[in-house]
Protein backbone atom coordinates (compact mmCIF):
# COMPACT_ATOMS: atom_id res chain seq x y z
CA UNK A 1 0.00 0.00 0.00
CA UNK A 2 1.27 3.48 -0.88
CA UNK A 3 1.26 5.53 2.31
CA UNK A 4 3.50 8.25 0.87
CA UNK A 5 0.49 9.81 -0.89
CA UNK A 6 -1.02 10.60 2.53
CA UNK A 7 1.85 13.00 3.28
CA UNK A 8 1.78 16.28 1.30
CA UNK A 9 5.47 17.00 1.81
CA UNK A 10 6.31 14.29 -0.73
CA UNK A 11 3.96 15.82 -3.30
CA UNK A 12 5.71 19.15 -2.80
CA UNK A 13 9.17 17.51 -2.73
CA UNK A 14 8.78 14.52 -5.08
CA UNK A 15 12.49 13.59 -5.02
CA UNK A 16 12.78 13.65 -1.24
CA UNK A 17 13.85 10.52 0.61
CA UNK A 18 13.19 11.28 4.27
CA UNK A 19 15.31 9.05 6.49
CA UNK A 20 15.27 11.27 9.59
CA UNK A 21 12.04 10.17 11.25
CA UNK A 22 13.79 9.38 14.53
CA UNK A 23 14.24 13.15 14.88
CA UNK A 24 10.66 13.89 13.78
CA UNK A 25 8.07 12.40 11.47
CA UNK A 26 6.33 13.95 8.49
CA UNK A 27 2.65 14.86 8.84
CA UNK A 28 -0.29 13.31 6.97
CA UNK A 29 -3.06 15.39 5.42
CA UNK A 30 -5.43 14.11 8.09
CA UNK A 31 -3.41 15.95 10.74
CA UNK A 32 -2.61 19.05 8.68
CA UNK A 33 -6.23 19.55 7.61
CA UNK A 34 -7.49 19.04 11.17
CA UNK A 35 -5.13 21.70 12.54
CA UNK A 36 -6.30 24.17 9.88
CA UNK A 37 -9.94 23.33 10.55
CA UNK A 38 -9.51 23.75 14.32
CA UNK A 39 -7.83 27.14 13.95
CA UNK A 40 -10.59 28.28 11.61
CA UNK A 41 -13.60 26.98 13.55
CA UNK A 42 -12.98 26.34 17.25
CA UNK A 43 -9.71 27.97 18.32
CA UNK A 44 -9.97 29.30 21.88
CA UNK A 45 -8.34 29.18 25.27
CA UNK A 46 -9.72 26.47 27.55
CA UNK A 47 -10.62 26.19 31.26
CA UNK A 48 -13.46 28.43 32.48
CA UNK A 49 -14.65 29.58 29.04
CA UNK A 50 -18.47 29.28 28.93
CA UNK A 51 -18.88 30.07 25.23
CA UNK A 52 -19.25 27.42 22.52
CA UNK A 53 -15.82 27.43 20.92
CA UNK A 54 -14.14 27.29 24.35
CA UNK A 55 -16.30 24.31 25.27
CA UNK A 56 -15.45 22.64 21.95
CA UNK A 57 -11.73 23.30 22.49
CA UNK A 58 -11.88 21.86 26.00
CA UNK A 59 -13.54 18.72 24.67
CA UNK A 60 -10.89 18.27 21.97
CA UNK A 61 -8.12 18.74 24.54
CA UNK A 62 -9.61 16.15 26.89
CA UNK A 63 -10.47 13.79 24.03
CA UNK A 64 -6.82 13.76 23.01
CA UNK A 65 -5.80 12.77 26.53
CA UNK A 66 -8.46 10.08 26.65
CA UNK A 67 -7.11 8.72 23.37
CA UNK A 68 -3.58 8.66 24.82
CA UNK A 69 -4.74 6.90 27.98
CA UNK A 70 -6.66 4.33 25.93
CA UNK A 71 -3.67 3.55 23.75
CA UNK A 72 -1.08 3.21 26.52
CA UNK A 73 -3.50 1.29 28.78
CA UNK A 74 -3.56 3.92 31.51
CA UNK A 75 -6.39 3.82 34.04
CA UNK A 76 -7.30 7.50 33.88
CA UNK A 77 -6.72 10.25 31.33
CA UNK A 78 -6.04 12.62 34.24
CA UNK A 79 -2.71 10.81 34.70
CA UNK A 80 -1.64 12.19 31.29
CA UNK A 81 0.35 15.44 31.39
CA UNK A 82 1.31 17.38 28.27
CA UNK A 83 4.72 19.03 28.03
CA UNK A 84 6.75 20.76 25.32
CA UNK A 85 9.52 18.17 24.77
CA UNK A 86 11.30 15.30 26.49
CA UNK A 87 13.86 17.58 28.11
CA UNK A 88 11.05 19.59 29.69
CA UNK A 89 9.23 16.39 30.71
CA UNK A 90 12.22 14.92 32.57
CA UNK A 91 13.15 18.25 34.14
CA UNK A 92 9.57 18.62 35.38
CA UNK A 93 9.63 15.10 36.77
CA UNK A 94 13.12 15.20 38.29
CA UNK A 95 12.72 18.66 39.82
CA UNK A 96 9.34 17.69 41.31
CA UNK A 97 10.98 14.56 42.76
CA UNK A 98 13.66 16.81 44.25
CA UNK A 99 11.12 19.25 45.70
CA UNK A 100 9.17 16.34 47.19
CA UNK A 101 12.32 15.03 48.98
CA UNK A 102 12.14 11.62 47.31
CA UNK A 103 15.88 11.76 46.63
CA UNK A 104 18.64 12.80 49.02
CA UNK A 105 22.43 13.00 48.89
CA UNK A 106 23.97 9.57 48.30
CA UNK A 107 20.87 8.07 46.67
CA UNK A 108 21.48 6.56 43.26
CA UNK A 109 19.71 6.83 39.90
CA UNK A 110 20.40 3.93 37.53
CA UNK A 111 20.36 4.60 33.76
CA UNK A 112 21.60 2.79 30.65
CA UNK A 113 24.73 3.88 28.84
CA UNK A 114 22.55 4.34 25.75
CA UNK A 115 20.36 7.13 27.13
CA UNK A 116 19.45 10.17 25.10
CA UNK A 117 20.67 13.30 26.89
CA UNK A 118 17.04 14.13 27.74
CA UNK A 119 17.06 11.21 30.20
CA UNK A 120 20.53 12.00 31.48
CA UNK A 121 21.16 15.71 31.92
CA UNK A 122 18.21 16.33 34.32
CA UNK A 123 19.69 13.69 36.64
CA UNK A 124 23.15 15.25 36.29
CA UNK A 125 21.60 18.53 37.39
CA UNK A 126 20.30 16.83 40.56
CA UNK A 127 23.76 15.32 41.05
CA UNK A 128 25.17 18.85 41.15
CA UNK A 129 22.33 20.27 43.24
CA UNK A 130 21.76 17.66 45.95
CA UNK A 131 24.60 15.14 45.60
CA UNK A 132 22.83 12.08 44.20
CA UNK A 133 24.87 9.41 42.42
CA UNK A 134 24.33 8.16 38.86
CA UNK A 135 25.36 4.80 37.48
CA UNK A 136 25.01 3.25 34.03
CA UNK A 137 24.08 -0.24 32.89
CA UNK A 138 26.21 -1.26 29.91
CA UNK A 139 25.20 -3.04 26.72
CA UNK A 140 26.72 -6.43 25.89
CA UNK A 141 28.47 -7.57 22.70
CA UNK A 142 25.07 -7.97 20.99
CA UNK A 143 24.01 -4.47 22.09
CA UNK A 144 21.41 -5.95 24.44
CA UNK A 145 21.06 -4.55 27.91
CA UNK A 146 23.65 -6.32 30.07
CA UNK A 147 21.46 -7.79 32.81
CA UNK A 148 24.45 -9.14 34.74
CA UNK A 149 25.79 -5.60 34.88
CA UNK A 150 22.37 -4.39 36.03
CA UNK A 151 22.35 -6.93 38.88
CA UNK A 152 25.80 -5.75 40.01
CA UNK A 153 24.82 -2.08 40.00
CA UNK A 154 21.29 -2.35 41.37
CA UNK A 155 22.25 -2.05 45.03
CA UNK A 156 20.34 -0.72 48.03
CA UNK A 157 21.31 2.88 47.17
CA UNK A 158 19.31 2.83 43.92
CA UNK A 159 16.03 4.72 44.41
CA UNK A 160 15.16 5.39 40.77
CA UNK A 161 15.62 3.35 37.59
CA UNK A 162 15.15 5.53 34.50
CA UNK A 163 15.74 3.84 31.14
CA UNK A 164 15.00 4.09 27.47
CA UNK A 165 13.23 1.10 25.94
CA UNK A 166 14.65 1.72 22.45
CA UNK A 167 17.99 3.32 21.68
CA UNK A 168 17.75 6.29 19.33
CA UNK A 169 21.22 5.35 18.02
CA UNK A 170 21.24 1.59 17.54
CA UNK A 171 17.51 0.87 17.30
CA UNK A 172 17.82 -1.91 19.87
CA UNK A 173 14.70 -2.83 21.86
CA UNK A 174 15.81 -3.42 25.44
CA UNK A 175 14.06 -6.07 27.53
CA UNK A 176 12.64 -3.83 30.24
CA UNK A 177 10.29 -6.59 31.40
CA UNK A 178 13.37 -8.21 32.92
CA UNK A 179 14.18 -4.94 34.68
CA UNK A 180 10.66 -4.78 36.07
CA UNK A 181 10.95 -8.37 37.36
CA UNK A 182 14.14 -7.42 39.22
CA UNK A 183 12.85 -4.11 40.60
CA UNK A 184 12.27 -3.70 44.32
CA UNK A 185 9.13 -2.00 45.67
CA UNK A 186 11.23 0.86 47.08
CA UNK A 187 12.46 1.89 43.60
CA UNK A 188 10.67 4.18 41.14
CA UNK A 189 10.72 2.87 37.57
CA UNK A 190 10.68 5.51 34.79
CA UNK A 191 10.73 4.68 31.06
CA UNK A 192 11.64 6.80 28.06
CA UNK A 193 9.27 5.63 25.32
CA UNK A 194 10.27 8.33 22.81
CA UNK A 195 11.66 5.75 20.37
CA UNK A 196 9.07 3.09 21.19
CA UNK A 197 5.78 4.73 20.24
CA UNK A 198 6.89 5.55 16.66
CA UNK A 199 7.49 1.84 16.04
CA UNK A 200 5.18 -0.33 18.14
CA UNK A 201 2.35 -0.28 20.65
CA UNK A 202 3.23 0.36 24.29
CA UNK A 203 1.57 -0.69 27.55
CA UNK A 204 2.21 0.90 30.94
CA UNK A 205 0.70 -2.11 32.71
CA UNK A 206 2.88 -4.64 30.92
CA UNK A 207 6.05 -2.99 32.21
CA UNK A 208 4.43 -1.76 35.44
CA UNK A 209 6.34 1.51 35.36
CA UNK A 210 5.66 4.42 37.71
CA UNK A 211 6.14 7.08 35.05
CA UNK A 212 6.98 7.31 31.38
CA UNK A 213 7.35 9.96 28.71
CA UNK A 214 7.23 10.02 24.95
CA UNK A 215 6.86 12.37 22.04
CA UNK A 216 4.07 12.34 19.49
CA UNK A 217 5.67 14.59 16.87
CA UNK A 218 7.63 11.48 15.93
CA UNK A 219 4.29 9.81 15.19
CA UNK A 220 2.64 12.32 12.85
CA UNK A 221 1.54 15.03 15.33
CA UNK A 222 2.90 18.59 15.32
CA UNK A 223 6.16 19.50 17.05
CA UNK A 224 6.01 20.48 20.70
CA UNK A 225 3.65 17.81 22.05
CA UNK A 226 5.12 15.36 24.54
CA UNK A 227 3.29 13.07 26.91
CA UNK A 228 4.34 12.57 30.50
CA UNK A 229 2.36 9.84 32.23
CA UNK A 230 2.62 9.18 35.97
CA UNK A 231 0.68 6.83 38.19
CA UNK A 232 -1.97 8.86 39.99
CA UNK A 233 -0.57 7.95 43.42
CA UNK A 234 2.81 9.37 42.39
CA UNK A 235 1.21 12.47 40.86
CA UNK A 236 -0.76 13.12 44.04
CA UNK A 237 2.29 12.69 46.25
CA UNK A 238 4.58 15.04 44.30
CA UNK A 239 4.85 18.79 44.75
CA UNK A 240 5.11 20.61 41.40
CA UNK A 241 8.48 22.26 40.91
CA UNK A 242 6.81 25.39 39.50
CA UNK A 243 3.26 26.65 39.25
CA UNK A 244 1.00 29.44 38.03
CA UNK A 245 -2.16 30.01 36.01
CA UNK A 246 -4.48 27.04 35.68
CA UNK A 247 -2.41 24.83 37.99
CA UNK A 248 -3.52 26.92 40.97
CA UNK A 249 -6.81 26.45 42.84
CA UNK A 250 -6.60 29.31 45.33
CA UNK A 251 -4.12 32.13 45.99
CA UNK A 252 -3.85 34.50 48.94
CA UNK A 253 -1.22 37.12 49.69
CA UNK A 254 0.72 34.59 51.70
CA UNK A 255 0.00 31.15 50.19
CA UNK A 256 -1.42 29.14 47.30
CA UNK A 257 -3.18 25.82 46.81
CA UNK A 258 -2.48 23.59 43.81
CA UNK A 259 -5.28 22.49 41.53
CA UNK A 260 -6.35 18.87 41.11
CA UNK A 261 -4.98 16.50 38.49
CA UNK A 262 -4.02 16.93 35.73
CA UNK A 263 -4.03 20.75 35.95
CA UNK A 264 -1.64 20.62 38.90
CA UNK A 265 1.27 19.91 36.53
CA UNK A 266 0.13 21.96 33.52
CA UNK A 267 0.71 25.61 34.45
CA UNK A 268 -0.18 28.37 32.03
CA UNK A 269 -2.12 28.36 28.78
CA UNK A 270 -2.13 24.90 27.17
CA UNK A 271 -1.46 24.47 23.47
CA UNK A 272 -4.76 23.01 22.30
CA UNK A 273 -3.57 22.98 18.68
CA UNK A 274 -0.85 20.50 19.59
CA UNK A 275 -3.40 18.35 21.40
CA UNK A 276 -5.67 18.38 18.35
CA UNK A 277 -2.76 17.28 16.16
CA UNK A 278 -2.07 14.41 18.57
CA UNK A 279 -5.71 13.31 18.54
CA UNK A 280 -5.79 13.36 14.74
CA UNK A 281 -2.48 11.49 14.52
CA UNK A 282 -4.05 8.67 16.53
CA UNK A 283 -7.01 8.77 14.18
CA UNK A 284 -4.70 8.40 11.20
CA UNK A 285 -3.12 5.29 12.76
CA UNK A 286 -6.62 3.92 13.28
CA UNK A 287 -7.41 4.56 9.61
CA UNK A 288 -4.42 2.51 8.44
CA UNK A 289 -5.47 -0.39 10.68
CA UNK A 290 -3.39 0.32 13.68
CA UNK A 291 0.15 -0.49 14.66
CA UNK A 292 0.04 -3.94 13.12
CA UNK A 293 0.31 -2.33 9.67
CA UNK A 294 2.97 0.15 10.76
CA UNK A 295 5.06 -2.61 12.34
CA UNK A 296 4.80 -4.86 9.27
CA UNK A 297 5.81 -2.08 6.87
CA UNK A 298 8.80 -1.21 9.04
CA UNK A 299 9.90 -4.82 9.58
CA UNK A 300 9.93 -5.45 5.83
CA UNK A 301 12.08 -2.36 5.34
CA UNK A 302 14.46 -3.43 8.13
CA UNK A 303 14.94 -6.86 6.54
CA UNK A 304 15.54 -5.29 3.13
CA UNK A 305 17.98 -2.68 4.48
CA UNK A 306 20.06 -5.25 6.38
CA UNK A 307 20.24 -7.47 3.30
CA UNK A 308 21.44 -4.57 1.13
CA UNK A 309 23.99 -3.59 3.78
CA UNK A 310 25.76 -6.96 3.41
CA UNK A 311 27.21 -5.76 0.11
CA UNK A 312 29.03 -2.91 1.87
CA UNK A 313 31.61 -4.74 3.94
CA UNK A 314 33.65 -1.62 4.70
CA UNK A 315 30.76 0.09 6.46
CA UNK A 316 30.23 -0.43 10.18
CA UNK A 317 26.71 -0.73 11.56
CA UNK A 318 26.57 0.25 15.21
CA UNK A 319 24.19 -2.28 16.72
CA UNK A 320 22.33 -5.49 16.09
CA UNK A 321 22.61 -6.87 12.54
CA UNK A 322 19.54 -9.13 12.78
CA UNK A 323 15.99 -7.95 12.08
CA UNK A 324 14.55 -9.08 15.44
CA UNK A 325 14.73 -7.05 18.67
CA UNK A 326 15.27 -3.84 16.72
CA UNK A 327 13.39 -1.06 14.95
CA UNK A 328 14.15 0.82 11.75
CA UNK A 329 16.94 2.98 13.17
CA UNK A 330 20.49 2.44 11.88
CA UNK A 331 23.69 4.26 12.76
CA UNK A 332 26.46 3.70 10.23
CA UNK A 333 30.14 4.61 10.39
CA UNK A 334 31.89 5.40 7.10
CA UNK A 335 35.53 5.28 8.17
CA UNK A 336 36.91 7.36 5.34
CA UNK A 337 34.34 10.19 5.73
CA UNK A 338 33.08 12.29 8.62
CA UNK A 339 29.35 11.81 9.16
CA UNK A 340 28.69 15.51 8.42
CA UNK A 341 30.30 15.07 4.99
CA UNK A 342 28.26 11.95 4.25
CA UNK A 343 25.11 13.74 5.38
CA UNK A 344 25.85 16.64 3.03
CA UNK A 345 26.44 14.31 0.10
CA UNK A 346 23.16 12.56 0.88
CA UNK A 347 21.43 15.95 1.03
CA UNK A 348 22.79 16.83 -2.41
CA UNK A 349 20.96 13.72 -3.61
CA UNK A 350 17.72 14.67 -1.80
CA UNK A 351 18.21 12.11 0.98
CA UNK A 352 17.68 13.37 4.53
CA UNK A 353 19.76 11.61 7.21
CA UNK A 354 21.19 12.78 10.54
CA UNK A 355 24.84 12.96 11.52
CA UNK A 356 27.18 13.07 14.54
CA UNK A 357 26.45 11.59 18.01
CA UNK A 358 22.64 11.85 18.11
CA UNK A 359 22.44 13.25 21.66
CA UNK A 360 23.94 10.05 23.09
CA UNK A 361 27.57 10.98 23.75
CA UNK A 362 28.20 8.46 26.58
CA UNK A 363 27.25 5.57 24.28
CA UNK A 364 29.62 6.76 21.53
CA UNK A 365 32.41 7.22 24.06
CA UNK A 366 31.82 3.70 25.39
CA UNK A 367 31.92 2.00 21.99
CA UNK A 368 34.90 4.09 20.84
CA UNK A 369 33.17 5.72 17.89
CA UNK A 370 33.32 9.46 17.23
CA UNK A 371 30.26 9.92 15.01
CA UNK A 372 27.88 8.25 12.55
CA UNK A 373 25.14 8.89 10.08
CA UNK A 374 21.70 7.74 11.19
CA UNK A 375 19.03 6.34 8.90
CA UNK A 376 15.51 5.93 10.29
CA UNK A 377 12.29 4.70 8.70
CA UNK A 378 8.59 5.40 8.98
CA UNK A 379 5.49 4.17 7.21
CA UNK A 380 5.99 6.50 4.23
CA UNK A 381 9.37 4.98 3.31
CA UNK A 382 9.79 2.39 0.56
CA UNK A 383 12.33 -0.11 -0.72
CA UNK A 384 13.09 2.25 -3.60
CA UNK A 385 14.11 4.86 -1.00
CA UNK A 386 16.57 2.33 0.40
CA UNK A 387 17.86 1.54 -3.08
CA UNK A 388 18.55 5.22 -3.69
CA UNK A 389 20.43 5.50 -0.38
CA UNK A 390 22.74 2.62 -1.26
CA UNK A 391 23.28 3.95 -4.78
CA UNK A 392 24.71 7.11 -3.24
CA UNK A 393 26.84 5.04 -0.86
CA UNK A 394 28.39 3.32 -3.88
CA UNK A 395 29.64 6.72 -5.01
CA UNK A 396 31.47 7.07 -1.69
CA UNK A 397 33.34 3.77 -2.03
Amino acid sequence: MDFKKDFPIFKNNPELVFFDSTATSQKPSHVIDAIKNYLETDYSNIHRGMYDIAINSEKLYNDSKKKVAENIWADDYKEVIYTFNSTYALNLLSSSIKKSWILKAGDKVLLTIAEHHANLVPWLILKDEIGIEIDYVNVDENYDLDLDDFDKKYDEKVKIISMTQVSNVIGQVFDLEEIWKRKRVDTLFIIDWSQSVPHFKVDVKKLNCDAMFFTWHKVFADSGIWVLWWKSELLNSLTPSFSWGGSIWEVTCSSYTSAKLPDKFEPGTPNVTWAVSLLKAFEYIEQIWWYEVLEKVEHDLVVYFLEKLKDFTKLKLIGWTISTKRVGVFSIVVDWYHSHDVSEIMAENNIAVRSWKHCAHPLFNTIWESNSIRVSFHIYNTKSDIDKFFEVLKILK
